[in-house]
Parts: structure tokens; sequence; C-alpha cells
């Protein structure tokens, strides 16, 4: 299996004009029930958005963004920009409980 799966995707986030996301492989360990389909769903969903940045490091900006609805479950986006590539980073996804 490849480390990363990358697809062309035209969204905004955080006022920047994405072109693709790459979605890290990590999520299949422990959430075997998600698929890169419904990532790319999830991510659909946020365009448009600006979301605050938890951390910075070497030019990437990571934040996660949660709820992320999809067929009325609720999930979590861990993700990150790059300061200079246009590229989404997906780096996990998994159900969260409602609050």
């Amino acid at each position: 299996m490849s480390d990363r799966n990358e697809y062309p995707i035209k969204i905004v986030i955080n006022e920047r004009k994405l072109n693709r996301v790459v979605i890290d492989q990590h999520y299949h360990v422990k959430h075997p029930e998600i698929n890169d389909e419904l990532i790319l769903s999830l991510v659909q969903t946020l365009s448009g958005g600006n979301f605050p940045i938890e951390e910075e490091k070497d030019g990437f900006e990571y934040f996660a963004v949660e709820p992320v609805m999809s067929d009325e479950k609720p999930y979590r986006l861990v993700l990150l920009l790059y300061a200079h590539d246009d590229f989404l980073g997906v780096i996990n996804a998994f159900r969260v409980r409602r609050r």
C-alpha cells in the first residue's frame, strides 16, 4: 500500500486556492471503515472555510476540523497546508462521538 494517495480537487481553504488533496493512508491502521472516497467527500464540504492553524513547522500549517458531517455522522479531519504548494494534506480522518 502506498503511503499517500493524491487526487485533483478544486477547493478554497483559508483563502488559498488548492488544486489537489494528498491523503496519508495512516487512517487505515485504526479506522478501516473509512476510505479515500469518504475523505474526499468530507474535504469538499470544507471549501470556502477558514480554520485556525494550531501549529506551524517548516512551512507546514497544521489544523483539525470537527465535526465534519457525512450521512448525519460526525468526523474529525486532521489536515495541513504547505506554504509553498497548492495541496491540502489529510493526515488522519476518523469518526467522533456526538457531543
